[in-house]
């Protein structure tokens, strides 16, 4: 447990912080999870052979490399497919078209990340598990939002072209006038999606078990508040990168815990209009037919 808190505890700080909240035997699952998906996203970012060789080793045949993660919480291989396939978008990356081809982006990179919790904390129920996938696709839009620039310098936009044009990554990391303006607001309507899919998760967190519930309230809210902090403060993002200090965390942390949550007696159902762009893929909201 100690290498992967340590990497958690360098790369993941406001996961770590909301850690603090959980039992033994649940930060060891997540902690897991976490540095599984830091390790495949390393491999994305820097060694392309490396990945390919990692990926057709370990889930050829089986899942396996969550090290210190009990084989009954392993995910499902028509989880890690999906998480497979965003992984590997990344490797050719193409600038989106669209909102809900960005949506399948984020589900598959970070949305299938909320079933692979649901899966180590052993929650069955459908309806939940859809919030998942929201507040997943609703941190990435966060990491989209806040590292435009970063992703820029690796050769990547994932503002969609219906936002903001089709933009090469030069553009976005040297922008004119006229480019900056459209990313900038590009970047602000992001925000306030992820805004929606927040509020949606919101539903469900009261509803996880035992002390479960209060780590992904803070979570949620402490990366939230990343979104905010850019959007409050007007912060350019060509400016250095935008984070949630130690302060800040306790503030947000404080007012949460003092903060009575609504009692439902019972969760309602999940907006279907959420997941639109992926009603066809696992563990999202899909029609049901009549049989």
């Amino acid at each position: 447990m100690k290498k992967q808190a340590q990497i958690i505890q360098k790369y993941g700080k406001t996961f770590y912080w909301a850690s603090f909240f959980l039992d033994k035997n649940i930060k060891l699952r997540l902690f897991s999870i976490y540095a599984f998906c830091r390790k495949i996203d390393d491999m994305v970012d820097n060694n392309k052979k490396e990945l390919n060789k990692h990926l057709e080793k370990n889930f050829q045949k089986k899942i396996e490399g969550f090290v210190g993660l009990e084989k009954r919480f392993n995910p499902s291989k028509k989880i890690m497919n999906q998480f497979i396939l965003g992984q590997k978008s990344d490797l050719s990356h193409k600038q989106p078209k669209s909102i809900n081809e960005l949506t399948v982006y984020c589900y598959r990179v970070a949305g299938i990340v909320g079933l692979m919790v649901c899966d180590a904390l052993e929650v069955k129920d459908k309806n939940i598990r859809r919030y998942a996938i929201d507040l997943g696709i609703a941190m990435q839009l966060t990491n989209i939002s806040r590292d435009i620039r970063e992703d820029s310098v690796m050769g990547r936009v994932y503002l969609p072209q219906s936002l903001v044009g089709k933009l090469k990554a030069g553009e976005v990391n040297n922008p004119n006038k006229v480019t900056y303006n459209k990313i900038k607001a590009g970047q602000k309507k992001l925000l306030k999606l992820a805004d929606k899919y927040y509020g949606s998760a919101e539903y469900a967190i009261p509803f996880l078990p035992g002390k479960t519930s209060m780590a992904i309230k803070i979570a949620s809210k402490l990366y939230q508040a990343i979104g905010k902090k850019i959007t409050n403060n007007k912060i350019s993002y060509l400016d250095s990168r935008v984070y949630v200090g130690k302060y800040e965390k306790l503030k947000i942390t404080l007012a949460h815990i003092l903060t009575n949550d609504k009692i439902y007696k019972k969760l309602i159902t999940h907006n279907i209009k959420l997941h639109i762009a992926i009603k066809t893929f696992p563990g999202a909201h899909k029609i049901e037919k009549n049989l």
